[in-house]
């Protein structure tokens, strides 16, 4: 998926590759990063000081933290929020602005954040793939007979298909906990189609949360 291209940060010395938005709604904004070219100066001079929680945090971390939060402000930017920088909760959530729905993920590398003002859920994650091993290993606690059948059936190989639902049910954990502060378990949400043609699937919950995610409600996702 090919979105136009962001203009990269000020003396970004190679930390900063490249950063991509699909100016859709949500806002879909993509980010990739090199850790090993991080140092502290970067987070002085983007102005994004790095909290107290990881001041002796190991490099790596510190980058992930200053790619995120970067392309964090960038979306915002586009939404007419300027200067922002996001902080996190005592529970470590993030404090997204009022009015917006928001979501944020970062692995091995790469940043992606999901952004708008629309009233509704937004969650979104980004996996390296797991080992077959891995794959099986989880697969009890992941998923439930008919999912694990139904993933067998796809173009793909089991591991490949296993990070893919594990990423689709975090990124409804993740849309689903700043509307409710509810907990949520792997069987709490199934997956019932895939199209890969598409790059669409479809959830479903099958626990009973309050507010508008009653049991058998349908959440369409998105993946690439």
């Amino acid at each position: 998926m090919r979105y136009p291209d962001l203009p990269l940060p000020p003396v970004a010395g190679g930390f900063i590759l490249s950063r991509h938005l699909n100016r859709s709604d949500p806002l879909l904004a993509v980010s990739h990063f090199d850790p090993q070219k991080y140092h502290d100066g970067l987070a002085v001079e983007w102005d994004i000081p790095l909290p107290a929680r990881l001041q002796q945090a190991v490099s790596k971390r510190r980058a992930e933290y200053l790619a995120s939060r970067l392309l964090v402000r960038s979306v915002m930017a586009e939404l007419g929020i300027a200067d922002f920088i996001l902080t996190n909760a005592a529970d470590r959530s993030p404090c997204w602005p009022a009015g917006i729905q928001a979501s944020l993920s970062h692995s091995a590398g790469i940043v992606v954040v999901a952004a708008t003002r629309q009233p509704c859920a937004v969650g979104v994650d980004v996996e390296q793939f797991m080992s077959e091993t891995t794959a099986h290993e989880t697969a009890e606690l992941l998923m439930n007979e008919q999912e694990q059948h139904l993933l067998r059936t796809l173009p793909v190989f089991f591991r490949a298909a296993a990070t893919l639902l594990f990423s689709l049910k975090e990124s409804v954990y993740k849309a689903i906990w700043p509307q409710l502060l509810q907990p949520m378990d792997f069987p709490d949400a199934e997956l019932v189609s895939v199209d890969f043609s598409q790059q669409r699937a479809t959830l479903r919950l099958t626990k009973d949360f309050s507010g508008c995610f009653a049991m058998g409600t349908l959440l369409e996702a998105s993946f690439v």
